[in-house]
């Protein structure tokens, strides 16, 4: 039985901030746990990388797409978790996070390759339709951390919850993703400029990457609890305003 959260906090973004001054605000604020979580999981596994592999003739991206799907996966469930307990008034736990997130990693590594596939097969088919897939799966992380995918499809609940949102979820997406960018390219010059470059530099490098790479899930995760909560009040009004008419 794959587990579902209950009783999720109510997000409503300030008008002045938004969904990205929320996301970036609980991003500034879990910070330093944030960055712990991503140690816990990151370091180890990049170690081996640079130091168990380093005479192995496998290919770069080989390596990186490895990481991406059976590691980086596990980041989100757990972050998830976290966050959520947090928004709950909760001290947000990292070991509980991490119990939930094993839970939840299997179902994590498939959904996020199943995504990765639809994606890149929609921008070879000339990027707009890419756009659109991004678009509908930009939520597909917190579902599947979220939900009971035995009994739900996520692809579709993902689907369903971007309707009529796409300038709106596509622009949120291009503003987060510049953002790790342009940072990502600040760090990768650093790196080389430095001109340090060696395990535990590489290591470090990839750990700052893989940190703000959260923003992203922090952003599926406001959307997904905003996209609740409103849903959840039209429920209690539609349900008010049967009570008053019958």
């Amino acid at each position: 039985m794959i587990p579902a959260m209950t009783n999720l906090p109510e997000v409503r973004p300030s008008k002045g901030g938004g969904v990205l001054g929320l996301t970036f605000s609980l991003f500034i604020k879990n910070a330093a746990v944030l960055l712990f979580i991503t140690a816990i999981t990151i370091v180890p596994i990049e170690l081996i990388i640079c130091y168990g592999f380093s005479n192995l003739s496998i290919d770069n991206i080989l390596k990186d797409i490895i990481i991406s799907q059976l590691f980086l996966t596990l980041l989100t469930p757990v972050v998830v978790y976290c966050l959520i307990e947090r928004l709950r008034g909760g001290k947000g736990s990292v070991a509980d996070a991490y119990r939930w997130g094993l839970r939840k990693w299997p179902r994590m590594i498939m959904y996020n390759f199943l995504q990765s596939v639809i994606f890149s097969a929609g921008l070879l088919l000339f990027v707009i339709p890419g756009l659109f897939m991004y678009v509908r799966l930009l939520l597909l992380p917190a579902v599947v951390s979220i939900e009971n995918t035995s009994v739900t499809n996520p692809l579709e609940s993902s689907r369903n919850m971007a309707a009529g949102q796409f300038w709106r979820f596509l622009g949120l997406g291009i503003v987060v993703n510049l953002f790790n960018f342009l940072l990502g390219l600040g760090a990768s010059k650093l790196l080389l400029e430095s001109g340090m470059i060696n395990g535990i530099t590489v290591t470090l490098y990839y750990l700052f990457i893989d940190w703000l790479s959260l923003i992203g899930v922090i952003l599926s995760l406001v959307l997904y609890l905003k996209i609740r909560t409103e849903q959840y009040a039209a429920a209690a009004r539609a349900a008010e305003e049967a009570a008053v008419t019958a």
